[in-house]
């Protein structure tokens, strides 16, 4: 099937693909990849209306579509590079939202120093979950079922992701395998692992059956992208013990 392509409202938008070979970095058996092929699909700056588009830019912001078919990267499935984001305010990263809308992910989110991490969780999404990136947070998207995984995201459209701490220690602490969870020696400290289950916050005025796009209606909501330091009680209630 073809996933290069997204067309909506009329309009036609193209992916960025990332290839497996570019995963090579941060992959837990880099020897293990036979060959190479189209591992996820990047549709950036992605708009409804024209009216829509406007105001996205008017408030700086960001929505991004991603497809990741099911597969493996050797024995570890497949997943993303991982990255972090800079600093916005008040030592708090900028951070970010994302909206199952097909299939199920496997976010893995950590909070480190150097190569060691302070905390390590995991939140298992289904079809409709919001799954907010807390500040100071990497994060890594993994599709562990044998579906297609399709997710957007918000995010604060003024600054560059960083990549090269996952790939300076090969990914996130832990990996996902057929076996199961490794563990990345790579790192000096490795917390143990929570998993946590998705709540959208009732500040986001958002019921599970709704795309978040419709956020761009009240795009105010979307403040805590880039001033999470006056947002804390949103990051709070975004997850709870599954």
């Amino acid at each position: 099937m073809n996933y290069e392509t997204i067309e909506i409202s009329g309009k036609e938008f193209n992916a960025a693909i990332r290839m497996a070979d570019d995963l090579l970095p941060v992959l837990a058996y880099p020897e293990e990849l036979r060959e190479n092929f189209k591992a996820y699909f990047m549709f950036r700056d992605v708009y409804y209306s024209k009216t829509d588009r406007v105001k996205i830019i008017q408030n700086k912001l960001r929505y991004d579509i991603t497809i990741i078919p099911p597969g493996r990267l050797g024995s570890e499935f497949i997943k993303t590079y991982g990255h972090i984001h800079p600093i916005a305010e008040n030592n708090l990263s900028y951070t970010e939202i994302y909206d199952v809308l097909e299939g199920e992910a496997v976010y893995l989110l950590q909070k480190s120093e150097n190569n060691r991490v302070i905390d390590f969780f995991v939140v298992e999404a289904l079809k409709g979950d919001k799954v907010i990136i807390p500040p100071n947070y990497g994060h890594v998207t993994i599709n562990a079922s044998n579906k297609v995984l399709k997710m957007a995201n918000w995010v604060y459209r003024d600054f560059s992701s960083d990549y090269m701490p996952y790939k300076k220690y090969r990914g996130a602490c832990y990996y996902l395998t057929e076996d199961g969870w490794v563990k990345n020696d790579n790192y000096s400290n490795i917390p143990e692992m929570r998993i946590l289950k998705p709540v959208i916050p009732k500040e986001l005025g958002l019921k599970k059956s709704e795309e978040m796009y419709k956020l761009i209606k009240t795009p105010a909501i979307l403040e805590f992208l880039y001033r999470p330091s006056e947002n804390l009680k949103i990051f709070e209630e975004a997850f709870k013990e599954k």
